[in-house]
């Protein structure tokens, strides 16, 4: 009987001190979440929304490079709205999250493609020219290291993307990314040009309302460059979807509802970037628009003949009614203003009034800039100082620098001289031949209209460089996700084809 109640006991304790250790740790866990629930509770709403938006994008990060590559291109029109902890914008943040998570993924050996060595080498050319070109300039060798830097952040997203598209769905996402960003940005323009929301100084007329439309990025130019970078996609996409939609046909009533819903979608974004563009009022942008649609053009062959006639009647119906004046005095301006853009004088030697103030002003840098190129003709006055030398190079009475020569190839040979022109040059030769590469390989009309327009948003940003800087503001980021989709598409289409690496 004693030793019966014995192992009784025996085995009560032993339960008690099962239950002993489960009891601590229940009781720690909720002397945890409650700790927890009083440092959340005591934390601002906008600190908490920032702890778990930088939680979310660095678990996306680790799940997929891609994903932060996303995110990177969605940051460009917010990079100077937001800014975290330690001084960094919401864009350098992607940027490294994009970049460590392709490291990560690198080490662990994931699924990956092996970079174009061709277009690698010409990334590798430009920054090679910028770095040389630093190291020799005779005046900031900060700037020059800062735009260096720059560069080296959009070869940074070019790499990390072109090395990491591995399924057809990583093509997708980007293409929504580099969409979403600039019509959320147009749609905030478009509200600016109607409300008069603005700088004085925006104004399209003096007696009229409006304002030109700059969107979150300041400037109405460089918000105009901005969205030539995504208008081309959308148009080409709108096409093919649409497309797509009508030779579903009736059958499958609910799959064919989808694909109308989508191409109502695209086309919305199709108009509301091309409203915004217009009501920029940039006249480098609307030249830049027509040259991709000439690109577009190019691209398509044959086919884009319906397109391009209809093109000229409406070129053809705008000029009919810029004759009989039926056209609004502020456009009818800005558009007989556009050859005043492309002719060449001297600035020094004409009179500046009101009406010519902005066309005097851009040639004088011009002026400035090729003064600057004749004067450093191998390396230039190195990289980002323009601003810096441009008050001993000024032309006239204009002392006061705007930041670039109003024409990047120009700006580019200033401040790198032959070499940086030559490497740049070169670069954009590659991303022009890997486009031509993917329009001949690629049978899937998604992935063909995404070609299409980036041959549009390559051609739009090379016309309209003709009068501005467009590698500003991070919006290389852009520029270099759309060259990395474009590269995938080239040379991964068999893969995608036969379903193996992407699909």
């Amino acid at each position: 009987m004693m030793v019966r109640q014995s192992r009784s006991e025996k085995t009560r304790m032993h339960g008690l001190r099962a239950i002993a250790p489960s009891l601590r740790t229940t009781i720690t866990l909720w002397l945890v979440a409650v700790a927890l629930g009083i440092l959340l509770a005591r934390t601002p709403l906008d600190t908490l929304a920032l702890m778990a938006g930088a939680a979310l994008a660095l678990i996306l990060a680790l799940v997929h490079p891609v994903l932060a590559v996303g995110m990177a291109a969605l940051s460009v029109p917010v990079q100077e709205l937001i800014t975290l902890p330690g001084g960094l914008s919401v864009t350098q943040m992607t940027v490294l999250l994009a970049l460590g998570g392709w490291l990560f993924h690198t080490l662990a050996r994931a699924e990956q493609r092996m970079l174009p060595t061709d277009l690698l080498l010409l990334w590798g050319g430009v920054l090679f020219a910028l770095l040389l070109s630093a190291s020799v300039t005779p005046y900031s060798r900060t700037e020059a290291l800062r735009e260096t830097a720059r560069w080296m952040v959009a070869a940074g997203v070019w790499m990390a993307a072109a090395s990491t598209i591995t399924r057809r769905w990583h093509i997708i996402y980007l293409l929504a990314c580099l969409l979403i960003a600039p019509a959320v940005c147009a749609g905030i323009g478009i509200v600016q040009f109607a409300t008069g929301d603005g700088p004085p100084t925006f104004r399209i007329a003096p007696d009229l309302p409006y304002v030109r439309a700059y969107g979150t990025i300041g400037q109405p130019n460089s918000f105009a460059g901005y969205l030539n970078m995504a208008w081309p996609l959308a148009l080409a996409l709108a096409m093919v979807t649409a497309n797509s939609a009508r030779q579903s046909g009736v059958r499958r009533c609910l799959a064919a509802t989808g694909r109308w819903m989508l191409v109502v979608v695209v086309w919305g974004v199709v108009g509301v970037l091309l409203t915004a563009l217009m009501m920029s009022f940039s006249r480098g942008a609307w030249i830049g628009a027509a040259i991709g649609v000439t690109g577009m053009a190019l691209s398509l062959g044959r086919r884009a003949l319906p397109a391009l006639l209809g093109l000229v009647a409406v070129g053809v119906a705008v000029v009919l009614l810029a004759i009989v004046g039926a056209l609004p005095e502020a456009l009818m301006t800005r558009l007989a203003s556009v050859w005043q853009s492309v002719a060449w004088f001297d600035a020094a030697a004409v009179t500046v009034t009101p009406e010519n103030f902005a066309v005097v002003e851009r040639m004088a840098h011009l002026q400035a800039g090729w003064e600057m190129f004749r004067s450093a003709p191998l390396f230039g006055v190195g990289p980002g100082n323009y601003s810096v030398a441009y008050p001993e190079f000024a032309v006239g009475g204009w002392y006061a620098s705007r930041g670039h020569a109003h024409n990047y190839y120009l700006h580019m040979a200033a401040e790198t001289g032959i070499i940086g022109i030559v490497a740049y040059l070169a670069l954009l030769g590659g991303v022009i031949r890997q486009a031509l590469r993917a329009l001949r390989r690629t049978t899937d009309p998604i992935l063909y209209g995404a070609t299409v327009g980036g041959c549009g948003i390559i051609a739009a940003v090379a016309g309209h460089n003709l009068f501005e800087n467009l590698h500003v503001l991070n919006f290389g980021i852009q520029l270099a996700v759309v060259w990395a989709v474009i590269g995938a598409i080239a040379h991964c289409t068999e893969d995608i084809q036969s379903q193996c690496a992407i699909s």
